[in-house]
């Protein structure tokens, strides 16, 4: 079953806003973005359709590969996306929007003796947001100078860009300084002076994080002042850090087990302001436990007719009465497994497989839900368009038969409630899905990762043994379309190659197509 049915007569367009790329060995993870439709509608709605074009060879069938399976395999992490604010917007008094703007109006109410729980939660929350916030605007500021250097350096001076964000991060310094000072005074509760210290220790790792790595792009092309200030900024955070007794410290000569694992504690910590609860329902259970009791019934009414009917032929405890009880009872059974094999079969055509209510952690309100559905495809059930861009990159037209293939579809309906996000967040709007999926359980019959082929070499006289190495190709479409109400609003496509092999994921690529 399809979530929706096919759609015709849409506008195909590309779509920039999805990305797969290697996690890690085994898993290759997927950042979809949704944005929330400015209109008056009060849902907003996606379908995202996955096709997984996976190699016969690897045995991956609707015989040895569960939906069960699938759904262990993949795992969903849906959150706000980062809101978007320079370091000077932060650092501007009269910006609303910034996080630095409500904590410190936040800490009067406080420092007035008039905090409550309510004040607290509201303050931590902010820190978090804080955090990420100047983590992005960090990253986008580099990556933008280094991915457009090219561009940049002919209108504008690129030294005096650099030198530019160096002078916003030396004011962030300062306002984070005096804001720190406020944290210490006797009324500020414990709870959020740890906050402040593990908010401002991660905000501290990210600046020296991102101007290390402005000294190493360009640390040729600006002049010795410019390095000069970067140093002795990245040298400012080591040292506060060290003050601290921080465990974010990057130690030579050292395996620097303790950084890695409070690092990823306190990400987890600042980044949970942006995460949502997700709260899986079992569409079908209720379903079933009816269908079954019905079928239950069914078997019994029918056991009991015959009964009293052999009753009224058969001589009591005859050979023949006996014979035609045990097959009563064996019929019995059967209509009740039949009807309960129906039973799953109606079920799964009416309902998803998967169910996720996503809830807004602070607020406690449900702002959103998915429906999620996987089936194995057969070719001549999969739309042209599909087929088309997963044929595209094929060299000639004979070489599908040379690398027969199994598909399986994966869709996921995601509605967000308008009101609900707009009622409770003025800056967290947009939303990201990041799937990850594993593929371990692809690999279970795939063969050795390298292999060896005799060839004569004619230079050195002689047969040698060389290494090949053996390799499969996972193919991914991804077709988004988003609504407006119930009218489809735009369509998206895009494809992705995963190379696997015995040991896991080597790389993801992203061909081109057409349709």
């Amino acid at each position: 079953m399809t979530i929706l049915k096919a759609i015709k007569d849409e506008k195909i367009r590309d779509w920039k806003k999805s990305s797969i790329e290697r996690h890690d060995l085994y898993n290759f993870e997927s950042k979809i973005d949704y944005t929330l439709e400015i209109t008056e509608k009060k849902k907003t709605s996606y379908l995202l359709a996955t096709y997984f074009f996976i190699p016969s060879s690897l045995q991956i069938n609707r015989d040895s590969y569960s939906k069960e399976q699938f759904f262990s395999d993949i795992n969903n992490r849906i959150r706000f996306k980062t809101p978007k604010m320079s370091i000077e917007g932060i650092l501007d008094e009269l910006n609303e929007l910034s996080p630095m703007t409500t904590i410190l109006k936040s800490m009067k109410v406080i420092e007035y003796g008039k905090f409550s729980s309510d004040i607290i939660t509201k303050i931590q929350r902010e820190l978090c947001l804080l955090a990420d916030i100047i983590k992005v605007s960090l990253r986008d500021q580099f990556n933008y100078i280094q991915n457009n250097y090219n561009e940049l350096k002919k209108p504008y001076h690129i030294p005096d860009l650099i030198n530019n964000n160096i002078e916003s991060i030396k004011k962030l310094q300062r306002k984070l300084e005096l804001m720190g000072n406020r944290f210490l005074m006797a009324q500020i509760p414990i709870k959020l002076r740890e906050s402040f210290q593990f908010a401002g220790e991660y905000i501290s790792l990210q600046i020296e994080k991102w101007l290390t790595r402005l000294l190493k792009a360009f640390e040729d092309k600006v002049n010795q002042e410019i390095k000069i200030s970067i140093i002795e900024l990245i040298e400012k955070e080591q040292e506060h850090r060290e003050h601290l007794k921080s465990a974010l410290i990057i130690l030579e000569n050292n395996n620097n087990e303790t950084f890695s694992y409070q690092e990823g504690i306190m990400k987890k910590y600042v980044q949970s302001v942006l995460y949502l609860e997700k709260k899986k329902k079992d569409p079908k259970s209720q379903s079933l436990e009816i269908f079954y009791s019905i079928a239950a019934g069914v078997a019994m009414f029918f056991s009991l007719f015959f009964g009293f009917l052999i009753l009224s032929f058969l001589p009591k405890y005859s050979i023949p009465f006996i014979i035609a009880t045990v097959v009563i009872y064996m019929l019995k059974d059967r209509i009740k497994d039949n009807i309960r094999g129906v039973s799953q079969k109606a079920v799964g055509s009416m309902f998803p497989d998967q169910r996720i209510d996503f809830v807004d952690g602070f607020n406690k309100e449900k702002i959103g839900k998915s429906k999620e559905i996987v089936n194995f495809k057969n070719k001549d059930k999969i739309p042209p368009e599909i087929l088309r861009i997963r044929r595209s990159s094929n060299i000639s037209s004979i070489e599908e038969r040379g690398k027969p293939e199994e598909v399986i579809l994966y869709e996921k309906k995601i509605t967000l409630f308008n009101n609900k996000i707009k009622q409770f967040h003025t800056r967290r709007k947009n939303i990201s899905d990041v799937i990850r999926f594993n593929v371990r359980g692809f690999l279970r019959y795939a063969d050795d990762p390298i292999q060896f082929l005799s060839k004569w070499n004619s230079d050195k006289k002689k047969i040698e043994n060389i290494p090949v190495s053996k390799v499969y190709h996972l193919n991914l479409i991804l077709k988004l379309t988003s609504f407006k109400g119930k009218k489809v609003n735009k369509i998206y496509y895009k494809k992705f190659r995963v190379i696997l092999d015995q040991q896991g994921i080597k790389r993801v690529l992203e061909p081109e197509f057409h349709l």
